[in-house]
């Protein structure tokens, strides 16, 4: 009997588990989402004067939004509350009324936590991807507070509170008495002026005044507290040391008491007309399909279908959804090394949403894109038409269709014309700035980069022998890289000139390199700081008046680094031109995402006329996981227009989970290909990784 017994309850549990793994394909979504509202801004074509009214001509006939409603269910407030926009290329202005019997305000230093006071409150996203977004309050008091989010609190964001508006102009208007308890006031208006600039710096490429029928993400809230008067003077209602809680209401509906939700928030079309041309609002077909993503993200992440990321990587299942009345969806569910990825398939557009467990949405356009599989490979002086002509197989059977691989002309061509048979493109990889013994280099010592102690990178090699780095401020040494370009640009048959090292020396090592050299960069070294070539200081002497070591600190200086920063991207963009002339692409092996790469080697390749880039995200470099790598891939992405292509470094993937997972992390977050450094090194299971994944990623072809 009690074998029976036991055996009666695990049937019981299977059943239950099964139960729930059944009802998980039904999962009604519609009260979760919403359609966010739409405002199109009109241009100002006069003056604003910031007063907290809306008396200026500019104003005039410029429409409110709709009334704000309860931020978790949109019914109508107790006091009304509305919006209205302009903006010219300096400014985006905003001006708020808000209706209000008892008006008042105590907070006076700005960016204190001003939402303990009654507020007008703005978010702005100017990528509208929930990254990089702006908060502004502001109290009856016009005490401001002006903040940065990384990413949403939900994911671990963070609020930069030293992020500040210099420029912003801001005032309110009263029409009533503040902090008097003696009578009823009217409403008190908001008007601000937000410096366009600042804003635009949180804008991915390119980062240029709004054009016309350009969208961002916005929204609007209003904080109101329940209040008390003690001792003549309001304060904050409280009862047994508890506040009562305060009233939230935004212009767009958050279906929870949570600003930080940016995908829920509205659309601001921007229009060149002084009166805004509402044509410029075309309603997004897929907006619900966008919408019922974010949905399943939070459920799957923070809700009730939370059990799902507890399952092995690997783990797949199909959702049956529904999300607005009797409409239906099927999403697919994968369960990743780190975290999970979710696709959802528009039947109205045909194209392909992914979220991911940070909350990332890209979108597949299904205009049947090849995923691409490089290679980084060495080449010879001698071309060996038998070993490469396995080597080449090899890499075909796998689903490697380009190779980056270094060499003479005389060794490329023939190697462009026997991989033109198996269909493989070719680039000629170029080491641009570091030429490790080059013949004709050392016979002009004075080529050579110069750090910070005055050191030349031909007689102090930072770091490992190899490294001799030409300055990008010497003329012959620029006109000797352009010419190894020319001579790259008479093959015929050639995918790309694929320039590496096109940089400084690194002026701060990835966080596993460090201990190697027996180092702790918490601070740029003078020995590898460099671009203190004589020619370099000579020409920024002339320009700004003045040494740049004249400086106790020039590593500080802003001016001081984008001048070298410049160097780079002037001498690669020449490089391009003389390509382009020739109808040779021009892509770029360059360091992870470009903040980090101007950082650790003073390169902005997102300024660079490439036709393809090649960021080298070797996460266990920086002791990151291969999250990581899906991170600095969307970054990527987002910040140029060209195609992005993935290095993958196969010593740090050597287990085969982190190798699928580093890809899918590449494929998942908008890159077009993956290059891998390099395909020799590969063993059978992780050849055979890459084969089955090309074939998944490519099987519409």
């Amino acid at each position: 009997m009690k074998h029976l017994l036991i055996l009666l309850h695990v049937l019981t549990v299977c059943n239950s588990i099964a139960q729930q793994a059944n009802e998980l394909q039904f999962i009604d979504i519609s009260n979760d989402i919403i359609v966010p509202n739409h405002y199109v801004v009109s241009k100002s074509k006069f003056p604003i004067l910031i007063d907290g009214k809306d008396s200026d001509k500019a104003w005039k006939n410029i429409p409110f939004t709709n009334s704000f409603g309860d931020i978790a269910d949109g019914e109508s407030p107790r006091y009304e509350t509305k919006v209205k926009m302009l903006w010219n290329d300096e400014y985006l202005m905003v001006y708020a009324e808000m209706m209000e019997p008892h008006i008042w305000a105590d907070i006076t230093k700005r960016d204190e936590v001003i939402f303990y006071n009654n507020d007008f409150e703005v978010f702005i996203d100017p990528s509208s991807d929930t990254k990089n977004y702006a908060e502004i309050e502001i109290n009856a008091l016009n005490t401001v507070w002006d903040l940065l989010l990384d990413k949403p609190y939900r994911v671990g964001g963070k609020a930069n509170n030293e992020w500040n508006l210099n420029e912003l102009k801001s005032a309110v208007n009263i029409e009533g008495t503040i902090n008097d308890p003696s009578d009823t006031d009217i409403k008190w208006s908001v008007e601000m002026a937000i410096p366009m600039k600042a804003l635009l710096t949180l804008k991915n490429k390119p980062r240029k005044t709004p054009v016309n029928g350009e969208s961002w993400r916005i929204n609007f809230s209003r904080v109101q507290w329940q209040h008390e008067i003690v001792d003549g003077k309001y304060k904050r209602k409280f009862v047994k040391n508890n506040s009562m809680g305060e009233d939230n209401w935004s212009w767009t509906n958050q279906k929870a008491i949570n600003m930080h939700a940016p995908e829920m928030w509205g659309y601001l079309f921007f229009s060149d007309s002084a009166i805004a041309d509402q044509s410029l609002f075309k309603p997004d077909q897929d907006v619900l399909i966008e919408q019922s993503a974010y949905a399943l993200f939070r459920k799957i992440r923070f809700g009730d279908l939370k059990q799902l990321t507890t399952y092995h990587q690997g783990f797949k299942k199909e959702l049956k959804i529904l999300y607005s009345g009797k409409k239906t969806l099927t999403a697919h569910f994968f369960k990743t090394n780190k975290g999970f990825e979710l696709s959802i398939q528009s039947p109205k557009s045909g194209k392909t949403y992914l979220i991911n467990e940070m909350g990332d949405l890209s979108v597949n356009q299904n205009k049947n894109p090849l995923f691409t599989f490089a290679t980084w490979a060495h080449g010879d002086k001698v071309f060996d038409k038998e070993k490469w002509n396995d080597k080449l197989d090899n890499y075909k059977s796998i689903g490697i269709s380009e190779v980056l691989v270094g060499g003479s002309p005389e060794f490329l061509q023939p190697l462009i014309e026997l991989a033109g048979q198996k269909d493989i493109k070719i680039h000629a990889w170029m080491w641009t700035l570091n030429r490790p013994n080059d013949s004709t280099c050392m016979q002009h010592p004075d080529w050579y980069a110069v750090n910070r102690k005055g050191e030349n990178s031909l007689d102090y090699r930072a770091y490992v022998d190899y490294y001799q780095w030409l300055s990008p401020f010497h003329p012959e040494a620029r006109n000797y890289i352009k010419s190894n370009v020319e001579k790259l640009t008479q093959l015929q048959g050639l995918a790309s000139i694929h320039l590496d090292y096109v940089r400084y020396v690194d002026v701060i090592l990835g966080a596993q390199l460090q201990p190697k050299y027996g180092l702790v960069q918490d601070h740029e070294m003078p020995e590898y700081d460099y671009g203190y070539h004589p020619i370099a200081r000579e020409q920024f002497k002339a320009k700004f008046g003045y040494d740049p070591l004249d400086l106790d600190n020039p590593e500080l200086s802003a001016e001081w680094r984008q001048f070298r920063l410049d160097a780079i991207t002037t001498l690669v963009n020449e490089c391009v031109a003389i390509a382009h002339s020739k109808n040779i692409k021009m892509t770029a092996a360059v360091f992870p995402y470009p903040e980090m790469s101007r950082h650790m080697v003073r390169q902005a390749w997102d300024d660079w006329n490439l036709d393809a880039a090649f960021p080298m995200l070797y996460q266990n470099f920086y002791n990151e996981s291969t999250v990581w790598i899906g991170f600095a891939t969307k970054t990527d992405v987002q910040k140029v227009d060209f195609p992005i292509y993935s290095g993958l470094y196969i010593p740090g993937l050597s287990k085969n989970e982190d190798l699928e997972d580093a890809i899918r992390q590449a494929y998942n977050n908008g890159a077009s290909g993956v290059s891998i450094f390099e395909a020799d090194n590969l063993n059978e299971e992780q050849k055979g990784i890459i084969k089955r994944l090309y074939k998944e990623f490519n099987k519409n072809l």
